[in-house]
């Protein structure tokens, strides 16, 4: 697997850009993209835990952007024949902090407990002085 000039690994992929990445409709405007856009980018229908484990994530990375890091730029999907990724881009500077589990009360907090869950990996791509992306790859299971 090699990196294009766009820091994503090659194989097949689509980036999708909000009208207004700051607004919070952007969540379930991501959500319903993504899910138009796995069958093809998968060439085949996704199955249904692959699908619902990539809305959730989108769901989740798309929230810590619009709660944490002031919107969403854009995101990406690529697909080798070995995982799904997921990249959502921020334009804010400061690094990412992760935090342990929240106590059982909260209700909310969880969202890259989720990420460490479901990923097979994740992590965060810095561009000094344009942002950063937090991506993670999902096993393809053929």
């Amino acid at each position: 697997m090699r990196d294009d000039d766009s820091g994503r690994p090659s194989g097949r992929s689509t980036r999708w850009r909000p009208r207004i990445g700051t607004d919070v409709s952007v969540a379930a405007a991501a959500r319903a993209w993504v899910l138009a856009a796995l069958p093809r980018l998968l060439a085949r229908p996704a199955p249904a835990r692959l699908s619902d484990n990539v809305e959730l994530l989108v769901s989740e990375l798309t929230a810590n952007a619009l709660l944490h890091a002031g919107g969403v730029e854009h995101i990406d999907l690529y697909c080798t024949d070995r995982v799904l990724g997921i990249s959502v881009r921020d334009q804010d500077r400061a690094p990412i902090t992760v935090r342990q589990a929240p106590p059982p009360d909260l209700d909310h907090g969880r969202g890259l407990v989720l990420v460490e869950a479901l990923a097979s990996r994740w992590g965060v791509r810095e561009h000094p002085g344009d942002g950063k992306d937090v991506w993670l790859e999902l096993p393809l299971d053929r």
